[in-house]
């Protein structure tokens, strides 16, 4: 039986090596992941010089304020169904999504917004 024993050894080294070769890898990609989306959470705010407008909306649903214009961003409050909402201007997301922004306070997905949102494309 001692035969089987180096065998059994070497196997279950083998396999520490790769659940910890596998572990590298998902931290990795966890952090390049993490990375992407402190990117695109961090949307710069457009200036109202460059931006004067402001309309008024409705949410029709609730509609998580979050810091970025992507879902996965933070949210930082939620309006509830039925509330008014201001907002200046939108922004097209990589997934084809408009985003409104809320002077001072961050981004609101269109389509929880009465008109679609803010009618004008912010200019950065």
């Amino acid at each position: 039986m001692s035969h089987f024993r180096p065998a059994r050894l070497r196997t279950t080294a083998a396999a520490m090596a790769m659940a910890a070769a596998a572990v590298t890898l998902n931290s990795t990609a966890a952090t390049t992941a993490t990375a992407a989306a402190a990117d695109r959470c961090s949307q710069a705010a457009p200036t109202s010089a460059d931006n004067p407008y402001t309309t008024t909306h409705t949410a029709l649903r609730d509609a998580p304020l979050r810091m970025g214009p992507y879902g996965e961003c933070y949210r930082l409050k939620t309006y509830p169904q039925g509330a008014t909402v201001e907002v200046r201007c939108f922004i097209v997301n990589q997934y084809g999504n408009t985003w409104s922004y809320v002077p001072g306070s961050g981004w609101v997905w269109d389509e929880h917004l009465s008109g679609n949102g803010s009618p004008h494309r912010c200019i950065f």
